[in-house]
């Protein structure tokens, strides 16, 4: 990698959206995650976590629940929602009895639902192809149902409330026990139950209290952290019991088979790991497949693990927010309600480094699912879930002031869409619809009459979500990728090619402007090079695959954006959260600390390996030209600002 001047632009700061609720898929290996902004985001957690697509609801996202690979929700306003996952909206609402719905429980075998509300009603529904059939209603308790749980044969159901835990009988409707936690008012906030029907709580006191569900008698309780604890879950072995409340701290609880006086085995829970991953208040624990999932007020989604010790923090961050206009030198930065874009100085022009153009401000409500702007600058558009907005950026000959002029002529085909590129030369624009599955491609005019060059049918060959595209520099080849690994070449508005299926999602990708190569990247960080023209994989891209170098498969993070060097045809740019590899088949030579070089050979090629670690939350590398580098990372002090108070504790020596 040569020597370049590099814009760092460092102010863009999105709002954090904390993280209200969890739920792990355990056959598909996904966790779905629900925040404070109403939306819910679908983590694929098989190999690198990072988000597979993110739904926008109607209102808050109190519970959630998966049955089979369906997707379920609970929400203040009094209903059940199920979510088609491929439209990416409601397909329907239940109305429960009575009040707001707080949580939610699945049964898988008994294929049953069980939502408690406000004002202490059970509804239980049963799980249909066709959706959900009413099934029966629970005898009414007193106050609000916080959390609700069923044991492993789908017979008892478990909810906690104030100052009780109930053991309900599914069958009968009544209540079997009812388990007191004190005199002192008490909140119940959540429940595990294990397969013995051990009924496990975490309550407003900040106890984890163990009760026996068939004897309804309590067994044991502990002061687990300070204050509120919030939310408990188990281990797949359900000999670990994990923590955690508004005192941030994660605390594990472990069964150990002890001896008595009189030699007589028995079990015990034993206080024994605990972790600081947040710095403020966690709201939901998962355990899957040996690492602990946790989130909360941050927005962070934490993974972590004990033994081995892993901790890794995923921030509340989409890498696609970030556009760049490369032949006018502007950036776009997208946030939650506006569209920013800022202008890059010319060195060459001695200008100020940066400087604000433009903004354009979302209407009330819209969540913006994807934004572009062209090379030349002069378009920008954006798609919210009900339609497809282009707007035209001028400068005022007079006043030399920028312009922003929304176009009031649409084709037809200007449907929702989940992903747009724009050609090298700005004249035309493609974007793949969410509804109809096609590929548009726009001719784009300043007379603001947009006509329809391509319109292509893709349900052949793409089977989900088109998430990301790409338009070589030539106009000759588009590339579609959805996120089941399905990535087809178009050439003149019709199919070219279908690249090898590969069995994970790739996570990036990007034509190579001089070569027409194809570099992709998939969620375990396997890159591959696909040679389009001959339509076969890249000896290059075969010893990559035979001997991947441990510097670049074995870190946390997902590759997120790939670059090109333009002083060397064959370097290869990766870049995730903190760290850029640079792949390359010339051996280079640098002094500097923060840069670590590492040669790989094989029996035919060898290339070598640069990773540079000087970044933190990195949402965007790439080249503004042959000369400069445009690097956009936000800074985790950010975050924190943004943060409520954090709960104080005593120090020792201090008052």
């Amino acid at each position: 990698m040569g020597s370049f001047d590099v814009h760092k632009v460092n102010f863009y700061s999105p709002e954090v959206f904390s993280v209200q609720c969890m739920s792990v898929e355990s056959d598909k290996k996904k966790l779905a995650i629900g925040r404070s902004n109403a939306s819910i985001e679908i983590w694929d957690i098989s190999h690198k976590p990072h988000v597979d697509r993110t739904l926008m609801c109607d209102s808050s996202i109190d519970g959630l629940a998966w049955h089979k690979g369906r997707l379920f929700s609970c929400s203040a306003n009094g209903t059940v929602t199920e979510y088609d996952l491929q439209s990416l909206s409601p397909m329907y609402n239940k109305t429960v009895t009575s009040g707001s719905c707080w949580c939610i429980a699945v049964h898988n075998n008994s294929e049953r639902l069980a939502a408690g509300t406000q004002d202490g009603y059970i509804n239980i529904f049963e799980i249909t192809d066709d959706g959900l059939t009413y099934d029966r209603l629970m005898d009414k308790q007193e106050g609000r149902i916080s959390c609700i749980a069923w044991d492993i044969t789908g017979e008892w159901l478990v909810t906690g409330s104030v100052n009780a835990i109930r053991v309900y009988s599914r069958r009968s409707g009544h209540a079997i026990h009812k388990l007191p936690t004190g005199q002192t008012e008490t909140v119940v906030s959540s429940l595990a139950v294990t397969n013995d029907f051990t009924i496990i709580s975490a309550d407003s006191r900040g106890k984890l209290c163990f009760w026996d569900g068939n004897k309804g008698t309590n067994i044991a309780n502990y002061q687990a952290i300070k204050t509120n604890a919030l939310t408990v879950c188990l281990d797949e072995t359900q000999t670990k019991v994990y923590c955690s409340g508004v005192d941030p701290v994660i605390v594990c609880y472990e069964l150990v088979s002890m001896k008595s006086d009189i030699s007589v085995e028995c079990n015990k829970w034993i206080r024994s790991v605990q972790l600081v991953a947040h710095r403020v208040e966690v709201k939901s624990l998962i355990h899957f497949k040996g690492n602990l999932y946790s989130g909360g007020i941050d927005g962070y989604l934490c993974v972590s693990s004990y033994p081995p010790k892993l901790l890794v923090k995923y921030p509340p961050l989409i890498s696609s927010s970030i556009a760049l206009a490369t032949d006018s030198r502007y950036v776009l930065l997208k946030y939650p309600s506006r569209l920013d874009i800022w202008y890059l100085a010319d060195k060459h022009r001695y200008e100020n480094k940066l400087a604000k153009l433009a903004t354009i401000q979302y209407s009330k409500n819209d969540f913006v699912r994807c934004s572009a702007i062209s090379p030349d600058g002069t378009w920008i558009v954006y798609s919210t879930e009900e339609k497809l907005k282009i707007f035209s950026l001028i400068m005022d000959t007079i006043t030399g002031e920028p312009m922003i002029k929304k176009t009031s002529i649409q084709p037809v085909e200007c449907d929702v869409s989940t992903q747009l590129a724009f050609s090298a030369d700005s004249k035309y624009m493609w974007f793949a619809t969410k509804n109809e599955n096609t590929l548009v491609c726009l001719e784009m005019s300043h007379k603001f009459d947009l006509l329809t060059k391509h319109c292509i049918e893709t349900s052949s060959h793409i089977k989900d979500l088109v998430h990301l595209l790409e338009v070589s520099k030539s106009n000759e080849y588009v590339v579609a990728a959805d996120r089941q690994s399905n990535i087809i070449v178009y050439s003149e508005g019709k199919y070219y090619c279908t690249l090898p299926k590969y069995h994970c999602a790739p996570t990036c990708m990007k034509i190579h402007p001089i070569t027409k190569n194809l570099v992709i990247a998939y969620a375990d960080r396997k890159v591959v090079e696909y040679n389009i023209d001959n339509k076969k994989y890249t000896s290059y891209s075969e010893q990559l695959l035979l001997n991947p170098p441990k510097d670049l498969s074995h870190r946390s993070f997902p590759i997120t954006s790939i670059a090109f060097d333009p002083s060397k045809k064959d370097s290869i740019i990766l870049s995730d959260d903190n760290t850029i590899c640079v792949l390359t088949h010339e051996e280079e030579t640098s002094d500097k600390p923060e840069k670590k070089i590492k040669k790989v050979e094989s029996k035919n090629k060898k290339y070598f390996v640069k990773t540079i670690q000087n970044y933190e939350h990195l949402v965007f590398f790439d080249f503004l030209n042959n000369e400069e580098l445009v690097a956009v990372e936000v800074s985790p002090c950010s975050f924190v600002e943004k943060l409520p108070s954090v709960y104080k504790k005593k120090i020792f020596g201090m008052t």
